[in-house]
């Protein structure tokens, strides 16, 4: 992968640095990645052919560690082309380019720097506002629970004391009978 000079739609040549820097990174690990194929390794998992026929050995690892390269390095170019990082970099580089002009020229002041404290503060406020919602929804579940509970005990109690009653009137029918006998 050239990086001094790449052309992106054959007309226009990529000057952000930081495009070049990707490129830089993605070939650096490309290279790494293909040099941990050695022929060395080769020749212990092929030794017949390492005996028999080894300058075809060594121009078959020659080609897979091209074809290996060539394929990756497509691959890296039809990403970089699908989330046009070459246009995204460089309209990255002149923004960090003016916000500096800026800075230099004092046309804004820089921001002040937000304490730890009070970014976590604000996360947490609003953490604390969605559980608290969440838990004022289980709580009218709770509730709405309990009420359906509290009219069936209800209901039960008055059948307990129809019951009751009905039980109390025969006990006493029961008496009064006995007692007469």
């Amino acid at each position: 992968m050239e990086n001094s000079e790449l052309i992106v739609n054959e007309t226009q040549t990529v000057d952000s640095v930081r495009y070049h820097k990707l490129l830089s990174v993605l070939d650096r690990s490309l290279s790494a990645v293909v040099d941990t194929f050695k022929l060395d390794d080769l020749r212990i998992v092929f030794p017949d052919l390492a005996r028999e026929i080894p300058g075809k050995l060594a121009d078959s690892h020659e080609q897979i560690s091209s074809y290996i390269r060539n394929s990756a390095n497509s691959d890296f170019q039809a990403i970089l082309m699908q989330y046009e990082m070459s246009d995204k970099l460089a309209s990255l580089d002149t923004l960090v380019k003016e916000a500096a002009e800026r800075m230099l020229a004092s046309e804004e002041r820089p921001i002040p720097s937000l304490s730890p404290e009070s970014i976590n503060r604000n996360r947490s406020a609003a953490i604390k506002r969605a559980e608290l919602t969440r838990l004022k929804a289980q709580l009218e579940l709770v509730k709405d629970e309990n009420a359906q509970h509290l009219a069936e005990l209800s209901k039960q109690r008055a059948t307990l004391r129809t019951e009751h009653e009905r039980l109390e009137k025969t006990i006493s029918l029961v008496d009064s009978i006995s007692d007469s006998a």
